[in-house]
């Protein structure tokens, strides 16, 4: 195959992609991490507006009160728009969501959690001694235990470059 042949079989898959529909490609843009892992705030006003939140405990969204005014961006009008909003926000396992537990009877040590905010894991000084789950004696452990995997989508691109790398190095293409 000329180089030409193999250029267009690299940009191939871009452009179908930019040819679907839109919402396929706004899937993979980004999670909206951003606002679905704010917590909910109802807001100082009193209208008491039945709403919805992503709740990052239970990886659901979830129905409160809204008081009408300010609040903030993790506040949507139906179960729905919520679902749709914070649909691919990345699981991750229920010890891995709970809090930091820092209750002091016992000599400090450093330890790592996972920080559902920021999505990685990170150090502080246990000093705990009622542990529940989401401390880990090093980075490595933290992250290979409680890191979202990634999705179906990323993968099938991984086997689609490393199968682009064979073909323009002249190797066996694959059959």
């Amino acid at each position: 195959m000329d180089s030409t042949g193999r250029l267009a079989l690299m940009f191939l898959p871009l452009l179908m992609i930019g040819a679907a529909p839109g919402h396929l490609v706004q899937e993979h843009i980004g999670n909206n991490a951003e606002i679905c892992l704010l917590p909910p705030d109802e807001g100082p006003c009193r209208a008491r507006i039945p709403s919805y939140y992503y709740d990052r405990y239970t990886q659901s969204c979830r129905q409160f009160i809204y008081g009408g005014c300010k609040g903030n961006a993790n506040n949507f009008e139906t179960w729905a728009a919520c679902h749709e909003a914070c649909r691919r926000i990345e699981k991750v396992p229920h010890i891995c969501r709970l809090e930091v537990n820092e209750n002091i009877c016992e000599e400090p040590r450093e330890m790592y959690f996972f920080n559902l905010m920021t999505m990685t894991c990170e150090k502080f000084m246990s000093v705990g001694c009622n542990r529940n789950g989401n401390q880990f004696s090093d980075k490595a452990s933290c992250m290979d235990f409680c890191a979202p995997k990634k999705s179906t989508y990323y993968v099938l691109w991984y086997f689609y470059f490393i199968f682009l790398s064979r073909l323009f190095d002249g190797k066996k293409s694959i059959s």
